[in-house]
């Protein structure tokens, strides 16, 4: 990232944040959220203050924190380490509770087996937990296996309903990596961008399934940037039937997505979360079963950073300055994929290489399959695109990114070995 120093007062950041483009003002957010949610990337990391703390702040006052470890293959296991991670924020142990869900027996515990667990998704002990809980946390796992305890043929079960009544009541719902899956009403199962948007035999095509919906704002996807996952939500979004809901949230590792009731969400953690408009973008079939899309329009945010669900109205945080016309970045950055070039991630390719670079209206990377199938990400800085940078408390430089265009273009490559 660019070493720019960044020395606003707070003049300067009132001035900024009273000149914003429409785009970034906040308007009244409706209520489709009952309670909060944490919708955490994965790989959280129990010294992320931001993100626990927030959904510690969150809680009820009274009530048990209750841990849902039904996505787990270790159960057991999991919901120890969510029980340190609240412990060590001080939450008191008596207060931390485990909810009995689960699909999967624990190898780490004998006498019990933790797959009978899943018939407990009626049970009135169980439901009452959860019913009367202060706040809910999913771990990681599978997510079709907290659906499949959770939903019986499209049906909610007893403990799915007490979830909702405990969220219509403040109780915060969170969950990281298949806790975060769960949270839209869409759910992402597998798949991965490369054979997703080609077509290719080769690796795992984009399933769907139903989420539990308590986040209806969009579809979420996690291990967003680490797993290169950009393909992946924007053929998930093809999927959708309604334009009007083509709206996709990829989060990163060891960063959320923090909602409060109002519909208004800030980001928590170390890294990047990413939201693909495409309810304007044009889904074009290609033959062999690979997709052409245009029209896609790409924010990226990160901590400290705000957003109005309803609106997709984004304020950067207070320590960011504006990079279009104060561009660090002065040559153009080399073109095409592959390991041997750096800064592949997304805040790289279009920060440094696009709305912090002088030199560059557009940026394109490719990808390909070994039989030469493969695709272009071409990324354009319109007039109305935005970009801030800073360095936020922690220490580190991240970037705000606004109205990005966005398109996917089919390509063929025939590959040689130069003698």
């Amino acid at each position: 990232m660019p070493n720019r120093v960044v020395t606003l007062k707070s003049a300067l950041i009132a001035g900024l944040c009273a000149t914003l483009p429409a785009w970034a003002q906040h308007a009244p957010a409706s209520q489709k959220t009952p309670g909060p949610l944490v919708i955490a990337g994965g790989a959280l990391k129990a010294e992320t203050a931001d993100v626990w703390q927030g959904f510690i702040n969150m809680a009820r006052p009274e009530g048990a924190f209750v841990i849902v470890p039904s996505a787990s293959g270790s159960p057991v296991e999991s919901a120890h380490a969510a029980r340190d991670t609240l412990l060590s924020y001080g939450v008191e142990g008596q207060r931390i509770k485990v909810a009995r869900l689960a699909k999967m027996d624990d190898p780490s515990t004998k006498g019990e087996d933790e797959a009978l667990w899943a018939r407990n998704s009626d049970d009135p002990e169980t439901v009452s937990l959860l019913g009367s809980a202060a706040a809910i946390w999913f771990t990681g796992g599978d997510q079709a296996r907290t659906t499949d305890i959770l939903l019986k043929d499209d049906e909610e079960t007893d403990a799915l309903k007490a979830i909702r009544a405990a969220s219509a009541h403040g109780a915060p719902v969170g969950g990281t990596s298949a806790g975060a899956a769960i949270m839209s009403v869409s759910m992402l199962l597998q798949g991965d961008s490369l054979t997703g948007l080609t077509g290719s035999v080769e690796g795992e095509p984009v399933k769907m399934g139903s989420g539990l919906g308590f986040f209806e704002y969009g579809l979420v996807d996690q291990h967003f940037g680490e797993r290169a996952r950009l393909g992946r939500l924007v053929k998930a979004l093809s999927l959708e039937q309604d334009a009007s809901k083509r709206i996709g949230f990829g989060v990163d590792e060891n960063t959320a997505l923090l909602v409060s009731h109002d519909g208004l969400a800030r980001v928590g953690g170390a890294g990047y979360i990413t939201i693909v408009d495409a309810r304007q973008a044009t889904f074009t079939p290609i033959s062999d079963n690979r997709l052409k899309v245009t029209g896609l329009t790409l924010h990226l945010m990160a901590a400290g950073d705000t957003l109005n669900l309803e609106t997709l109205a984004l304020r950067p945080a207070d320590w960011k300055e504006a990079t279009v016309g104060n561009e660090y970045v002065r040559n153009p950055l080399p073109g095409g994929g592959g390991m041997a070039l750096q800064g592949q991630m997304l805040a790289d390719v279009i920060g440094e290489g696009l709305v912090d670079n002088e030199t560059a209206e557009t940026v394109d990377r490719i990808s390909f399959d070994g039989g030469g199938l493969g695709f272009a990400y071409a990324f354009t800085q319109l007039p109305q695109s935005a970009g801030f940078w800073g360095r936020g408390p922690d220490g580190e430089g991240r970037y705000t990114i606004a109205n990005v265009r966005f398109d996917i273009i089919p390509i063929n490559l025939t590959m040689e070995t130069v003698q």
